[in-house]
């Protein structure tokens, strides 16, 4: 029986005060019904046990009508009368201001049962159980179980998308009586069940009901772990290549993932990979740095990946294709196992030197023919202007391209304000050079002057 109720759910989950105290009538009646229905009197023993309960319940004595509803169903449930032991758990809970307490060590002693039973029997307890709790705030944690064991029927039969509905609206989050690491698995086999069935609007709202300072407690190591798993098959369905690193790199930083070097290769590697892959900007610009100092020496640990970091850091055009493609290709991130698109990601890395190589050749010229970019990023006519014209979109680059001409203008275009200012930039340091140029001068007829005295004194 439940040693107490729900201590979180406060005046909601408590009981009137009793008024008598029946626990002596109770020992006495229990004693006599396990002889009566060992003589085979098992209904009289219940309409005994019934008549006593009414009294217990109407002084609110919580403890002693507990023990009677539960010997009531266990007398049952000990006989095999399937049929009365459901009537009565439903009956005994509708019963006029039926005690809080007794309904509580009920419904656990019945749940008790559920392992044992055969699958139609446990689906029939499930359902009758469900019933007896529906809207009852006191018994909500039992309600959320039971959900979970008929969403577990429901997957094994292969009917995942019946599983996932039943899971998915159970508001888990809002229990405050379940244990946090309890609700915390709930909530991630929710995530489970709703990826599985390809719901990934719904895998975002539920994440959310997870803190993320929560998962750094050391005791949520393999729950954080799980997690990040979870976000990255939904951010890979996003292709927001960006957040999937940065999952990657919240499962290297755990502490058991660091305990064991082939598993933070892996992390670190594939953070390092999909880093890579992510757009430009100055935020994937700092990772990367800081991948490359931070994580210097663990990086060394995986050399090829390492050294396809600096290609993007350094300011120099990338050959395709690369040094160690085949020892890249080998990577999981470009395996159809365990997340599906590996082509798609080596297409996108390819797509992603190529914009570095345009990025730098921006910065070397101003002026370029369009035969001669096309030898430098190693593309035809038609898929270099493709590129350049989605990075010009994108405002990764500032390019012109003059096709009659045949050639390619980089640089953002100067308005009138900014012509305006350059020439004020410009006129204000040749002023500074005039001025400065004035002092030297006659700082040196000055010293020539007091050579002249000097000679002339002698």
């Amino acid at each position: 029986m439940a040693d107490s109720l729900n201590p979180l759910l406060g005046s909601l989950a408590k009981d009137p005060k009793a008024t008598d105290d029946f626990a002596k009538e109770v020992e006495e009646l229990i004693a006599r019904v396990d002889t009566m229905s060992t003589a085979g009197r098992l209904e009289e023993a219940v309409e005994l046990m019934l008549g006593l309960e009414k009294k217990t319940r109407q002084a609110s004595d919580g403890i002693s009508t507990a023990k009677l509803l539960c010997k009531i169903c266990k007398s049952y449930y000990e006989a095999k009368e399937w049929g009365k032991l459901k009537e009565h758990i439903v009956v005994l809970t509708k019963k006029r201001g039926q005690l809080k307490r007794a309904i509580t060590d009920m419904v656990h002693l019945a749940m008790g049962w559920l392992d044992d039973l055969d699958k139609e029997k446990k689906l029939d307890l499930i359902g009758t159980l469900n019933e007896v709790t529906e809207g009852k705030i006191f018994v909500e944690v039992e309600k959320a179980r039971l959900t979970q064991m008929l969403a577990t029927i429901k997957e094994e039969e292969g009917d995942v998308q019946a599983a996932a509905d039943l899971m998915q609206e159970v508001q888990v989050e809002s229990f405050g009586a379940m244990e946090r690491r309890e609700k915390t698995e709930y909530i991630l086999n929710q995530m489970r069940l709703v990826i599985a069935k390809k719901d990934y609007v719904r895998t975002q709202i539920i994440s959310k009901k997870i803190n993320p300072k929560l998962l750094e407690a050391e005791d949520f190591q393999d729950v954080k772990i799980t997690y990040n798993e979870f976000m990255i098959k939904y951010w890979l369905h996003e292709k927001e290549f960006l957040n999937v690193c940065k999952c990657y790199l919240a499962v290297y930083s755990t502490k058991t993932v660091q305990e064991e070097e082939a598993k933070w290769m892996e992390a670190l590697s594939a953070h390092a990979i999909y880093l890579v892959l992510s757009p430009y900007d100055s935020e994937q610009q700092d990772m990367l740095h800081r991948l490359n100092t931070i994580q210097g020496k663990k990086m060394e640990k995986v050399p090829v990946f390492k050294n396809l970091v600096k290609i993007f850091l350094k300011k120099e055009i990338a050959a395709w294709p690369l040094a160690d493609e085949a020892e890249i290709k080998k990577h999981s991130v470009f395996q159809e196992s365990p997340h599906e698109g590996a082509a798609d990601r080596w297409s996108l890395l390819k797509k992603r030197i190529v914009q570095h190589n345009i990025k730098v050749i921006s910065e070397y010229y101003e002026q370029i023919h369009t035969k001669k970019l096309c030898e430098l990023i190693g593309l035809g006519d038609k898929e270099t202007e493709e590129e350049l014209s989605e990075l010009v979109c994108s405002k990764f680059v500032h390019a012109r391209i003059d096709r009659p001409a045949g050639t390619i203008k980089f640089g953002k275009k100067q308005t009138y304000t900014d012509r305006l200012n350059n020439w004020s930039d410009n006129i204000t340091k040749m002023l500074d050079l005039v001025e400065n140029t004035s002092h030297l001068i006659q700082k040196e007829q000055m010293v020539h002057a007091a050579r002249a005295k000097l000679k002339s004194k002698k």
